[in-house]
């Protein structure tokens, strides 16, 4: 009788054994660091953002905030939640970066300022070197959120700071580093969490566009529970109406993700359910057009670029 563990580090090595050599690079390196069973150390940094992804984050509901952070994962530094502050938040900052501390994942949450570096600063460093100089040591990092993926809100069309996400800050410098981003605005807890577990008991998921493909290998819409409505041309006139919000802007066609068979808020509910219409926000194009509206009266308004 094989037990769990021992089955996860068999299928983890059967998985390298047969399936590795496709990966990039950057994404094998990640692997010969990460051991099976090993719990991962998370810095957790703060670009641009509102930090609605790290109150989502405390939402999780199983396992529990507490358990994710101390025993699937150990949380070394969040700003906002770290026990320590000041210098000696700082200080336990920069020994992870320069390499002094062991093995760790780089957690980013938010847009990186790239016309305007000194827009964010944590210290007395600016947020893109400590991003630099973390590129140095850690094994990987996972861009959280919309706006640590794409730029979300802060690079939306006009922005004068020029912000952008993680993968494209580093692409633009050269750095190849694995970057794994879960989009979502703000990120569903499940997404974030799972995909650490299985860096945890497995190692780096695979990958579709850089993001988990557990998540966001489909479409919203082709999960959709009004799916049939729309087959059938059967759409709500004006929010709060049954039948396919299509009419009303809903850009599920166009977003991969699978709020419609996880659900949020505990499994509770989720924007289609409650009567709203997709607004994209696990997209790449999330936010990015000025005119382009959250909701529209008819689908011959507005569509994504």
């Amino acid at each position: 009788m094989v037990d769990r563990r021992t089955f996860l580090k068999l299928a983890a090595s059967l998985c390298t054994t047969f399936g590795v050599g496709s990966l990039p690079a950057p994404v094998l390196a990640a692997l010969k660091k990460i051991t099976p069973g090993a719990v991962p150390k998370l810095i957790y940094l703060q670009g641009m953002s509102c930090t609605g992804c790290s109150i989502s984050l405390l939402q999780a509901d199983s396992p529990s905030p507490l358990s994710l952070i101390t025993d699937y994962s150990q949380l070394a530094f969040h700003a906002d939640l770290s026990a320590i502050s000041g210098k000696k938040a700082l200080n336990l900052l920069e020994k992870y970066i320069n390499g002094d501390a062991g093995e760790y994942f780089l957690a980013v949450e938010g847009a990186i300022p790239e016309k305007m570096p000194e827009a964010c600063v944590i210290g007395n460093k600016t947020f893109a070197e400590h991003l630099e100089a973390a590129a140095k040591t850690m094994s990987g990092a996972i861009a959280i959120g919309a706006c640590a993926c794409d730029g979300g809100i802060p690079a939306a069309e006009g922005n004068l700071t020029g912000a952008i996400g993680l993968k494209d800050f580093y692409e633009k410098r050269g750095i190849n580093k694995l970057v794994i981003n879960i989009r979502g605005c703000s990120v569903h807890p499940d997404w974030v969490w799972h995909t650490i577990i299985h860096l945890v008991k497995i190692g780096v998921p695979e990958l579709i566009n850089d993001a988990p493909a557990l998540f966001f290998s489909r479409k919203v819409h082709e999960l959709c529970p009004r799916y049939h409505d729309f087959q059938q041309e059967i759409f709500a006139k004006k929010l709060g109406e049954k039948g396919c919000l299509f009419k009303l802007g809903c850009l599920g066609p166009d977003t991969h993700a699978d709020c419609p068979t996880r659900w949020w808020n505990g499994g509770q509910t989720w924007c289609i359910d409650s009567n709203a219409p997709c607004i994209g926000c696990a997209s790449p194009t999330f936010a990015r057009k000025k005119d382009f509206p959250f909701y529209r009266i008819s689908e011959q308004g507005h569509q994504p670029v």
